[in-house]
């Protein structure tokens, strides 16, 4: 057997964790000398010790991994704490992947702001009356998806589908969490509305300011941001009581089908 610092030193774990580890009943030394308290270990507890190394590298709490390391634990149970650790893993690669993307689309902005121009180019343009049948709640934006699920649901009960997705940006005036949020599919024709699904008709707007770029619903869009520089910049202003509006049509070599081709519209007005 191997005194505690013998141990410590053939592991490289400190002996400070050795001994917490046996407070918790995580690592209890083979031996305890019942007059002096010195921790004696054998050479096949490395073993056990390794897999403790194992699994706290792997994100595991002590709490969960003594759980583990219990030998009446069925090995079913064991695949489904690896399960969940995989899961929460996944959630937070996803969340840091949508942060990096904001962060590059944050960069790319300023770039461009230092040089006093738009990634992408502003077009002006005449936009017509259009019918469209409606969803519209207070909500964030990571909702979309789920809004414009409501509205097809009931567009399918009808027998109508559209592959167009308008969403009407209202205003947020008390928290990002609380968006008011239009989401719009295009008519042919006027229909009768059934609330909450409500058909209208988007006005016409004789100067909209337009940006086409590439939206992805789960993340913040710096585009209309970029198009509000473009629009202060250029001698006009947002004309009031006109919600911003983004028309979406799906793009299959995007790769995402929550990646879309979009194109923002603010209706503005010359200063």
């Amino acid at each position: 057997m191997f005194k505690i610092s013998e141990f410590s030193k053939i592991s490289q774990v400190s002996v400070k964790t050795l001994r917490y580890y046996d407070q918790l009943n995580l690592l209890t030394p083979a031996h305890t000398d019942k007059f002096t308290g010195y921790r004696y270990y054998t050479a096949d507890q490395m073993f056990q010790l390794n897999r403790i190394l194992a699994y706290k590298e792997l994100g595991f709490s002590l709490d969960q991994i003594r759980q583990m390391m219990c030998e009446q634990v069925p090995i079913e149970q064991i695949r489904g704490m690896f399960r969940i650790k995989q899961n929460e893993i996944q959630s937070t690669l996803d969340k840091e992947q949508t942060r990096l993307t904001r962060i590059k689309e944050r960069l790319c902005f300023l770039e461009n702001e230092s040089e006093n121009q738009t990634p992408h180019d502003v077009i002006l343009k005449e936009v017509e009356p259009k019918f469209v049948i409606s969803y519209r709640s207070r909500a964030s934006y990571r909702q979309i998806p789920e809004l414009f699920k409501l509205l097809d649901d009931h567009l399918g009960k009808l027998g109508l589908s559209s592959s167009s997705q308008i969403v009407l940006w209202h205003g947020c005036e008390e928290s990002e969490d609380e968006i008011d949020i239009e989401v719009a599919r295009p008519l042919t024709h006027e229909i009768p509305s059934s609330p909450p699904f409500m058909v209208t008709q988007l006005p016409q707007v004789t100067t909209m300011a337009t940006l086409v770029h590439v939206c992805r619903t789960r993340s913040a869009c710096m585009a209309s941001t970029e198009l509000a520089f473009w629009i202060e910049r250029n001698g006009f202003r947002i004309k009031e009581n006109e919600p911003r509006r983004e028309i979406c049509l799906p793009h299959e070599k995007l790769g995402d089908p929550e990646t879309y081709i979009a194109e923002v519209q603010i209706a503005v007005e010359r200063v």
